[in-house]
């Protein structure tokens, strides 16, 4: 078995020959409905005085027999297939190698992958049990089936079934039930969990008719159907427009993350008014296949959880202009995720490279006017998006750290760059004042980066005191090609300044960190 390939995002569709202006209004002030929309139905099978989320004790049988030959049954499992969980071919080539007892491939301290023997790599979690599960980037619990591994190989499998039979997995049969009305054969049912698909097996969106006193707020027709609109943003004349849910008011940044990964086909869905007639028509593509945070580590795979997860919700902020969904917003996070994906030029950069998206950090002057210091902010996962970290395997810190070199660390952070899809400038052997040239394919800007070895939280910069011996030195740290790259940049006004390394505290795991900053107020190009 081969790893599966990820699921491209829809692409867009070409925009009506006449579009269709619909008034963004927005809807009554009411508070978000909860994601699992069919709570209600759910407690009706709970045992009295159960709490909805807590776990029984032990698996509850639930038994509906007596149906119709002909009915066909699909049978449904607790989790996703294994090959949900592959991780994407192009990714394989910047993992570690697996551990020569466990068969893990460690990269940092809080990701772990495995081999699987039928083919395919996973991402490793442990559940509340202790039992080894794949899982997704995006879980906060691993979502995946159990696995172990191969005794005497470094390979692992997903574990029996006939293993498993103690976990508390519900299992399900199927009744035919009647009432006093029902035609004969005619079954009741009872409405599908948030997991089903539509009544023909793939279109649960058809289903989201507006309710009538909701219909006038932002709605289109399509068939016959009225479906409520997600608000169209800042271009009320954007071909694109979103049906949503209509128990789903409002899409934040968190309730969006949360259906994208627990139910795929709840997302909002794209129309467009196709000619000649130009009827309203539902995309049949889902916008996304995976949850945002989940595109952003797929394409920046050494960035910690703590920045995949800032870079999402920063990107998803910078898209649709504030902190809630619009469907100009939705439609420039499915374009920057396939140019991702293509290669092609972004057309909003900033959307597209989490090194644009850094904010300049200011530096205080030192009181000699000889330096300036810059004050790293903290690694935590609160607070906005001011740094970028990155996660270095074990082999990776131990050989950093027997020599902490200039060259070194310029090797390490070209490794690091590389990996993330940048195209370094070959860094010089200089050992003193190490830095970086680098940009990205089809990309209009340029990255210079100085690098430091930092010990607490400030970075101390000395001002460039002879303008005349910059470019001398400049050459020395780079190389003249990347040297010519950065005048040219600069004259363009597309150099963009960084500052990075290694940095050690004493209360906290060392990590590999980059920062944006301002050099050229520093005078070290203003006088080129």
């Amino acid at each position: 078995m081969s790893p599966k390939k990820p699921l491209k995002p829809g692409t867009n569709t070409p925009s009506p020959d006449a579009p269709f202006h619909l008034s963004d209004v927005g809807p009554p002030a009411l508070h978000r409905l909860p994601l699992d929309t069919h709570a209600a139905d759910q407690a009706s099978v709970d045992q009295p005085g159960t709490p909805a989320q807590s776990t029984p004790s032990r698996p509850v049988p639930l038994e509906i027999v007596d149906l119709p030959l002909e009915t066909h049954i699909t049978p449904v499992i607790v989790h996703a297939p294994i090959e949900h969980f592959f991780l994407p071919p192009n990714q394989l080539s910047r993992l570690p190698a697996p551990n020569a007892l466990s068969g893990i491939r460690e990269l940092g301290t809080q990701r772990h992958f495995v081999d699987l023997q039928e083919g395919g790599t996973v991402l490793l979690g442990i559940d509340s049990e202790n039992h080894y599960r794949a899982r997704l980037n995006s879980d906060y619990n691993p979502s995946g089936p159990r696995i172990e591994r191969v005794e005497g190989t470094l390979t692992w499998r997903v574990k029996p079934s006939d293993e498993s039979a103690g976990d508390n997995d519900s299992r399900l049969t199927f009744k035919r039930l009647r009432t006093p009305d029902d035609d004969p054969g005619e079954v009741v049912a009872s409405k599908r969990p948030s997991t089903s698909t539509g009544d023909d097996g793939s279109d649960p969106w058809k289903r989201w008719a507006a309710p009538p006193e909701h219909a006038s707020f932002g709605s289109l027709e399509v068939d016959g159907t009225r479906f409520l609109l997600v608000p169209r943003g800042t271009d009320p004349d954007h071909p694109i427009v979103y049906i949503k849910n209509p128990e789903h008011w409002v899409y934040d940044f968190d309730y969006l993350e949360r259906i994208l990964d627990t139910d795929l086909m709840q997302q909002p869905r794209g129309a467009i008014r196709v000619p000649p007639a130009n009827q309203w028509e539902v995309d049949p593509n889902l916008l996304f296949q995976h949850p945002l945070k989940q595109y952003v580590a797929a394409y920046f795979p050494r960035l910690s959880e703590t920045s995949v997860a800032k870079v999402a919700r920063h990107q998803f902020s910078l898209a649709n202009d504030g902190d809630m969904a619009t469907g100009v917003g939705l439609t420039r996070l499915r374009q920057t995720f396939n140019d991702w994906k293509s290669g092609n030029s972004a057309p909003r950069p900033r959307l597209a490279d989490p090194l644009l998206m850094l904010p300049v950090l200011p530096t205080s002057g030192s009181g000699s006017g000889f330096s300036r210091t810059l004050d790293l902010p903290n690694a935590s996962p609160q607070g906005p998006l001011e740094r970028l970290d990155f996660d270095l395997t074990r082999q990776e810190w131990d050989h950093f750290t027997k020599t902490q070199s200039g060259t070194e660390l310029k090797r390490m952070m070209t490794g690091i760059l590389t990996r993330q899809g940048y195209d370094v400038f070959p860094p010089t052997m200089a050992n003193a004042f190490p830095a970086l040239v680098f940009r990205r394919k089809n990309h209009p800007f340029v990255f210079f980066i100085s690098l430091y070895r930092v010990k607490g939280r400030k970075i101390h910069q000395p001002l460039n005191s002879d303008p005349n011996a910059t470019d001398a030195r400049l050459n020395t740290q780079i190389g003249y090609a990347a040297l010519q790259e950065i005048l040219q940049a600069h004259a363009e006004k597309k150099l963009v300044w960084l500052k990075g390394g290694s940095q050690v505290l004493t209360s906290q795991t060392d990590t590999v960190f980059i920062v944006r900053d301002d050099e050229s107020r520093l005078g070290t190009l203003a006088n080129l």
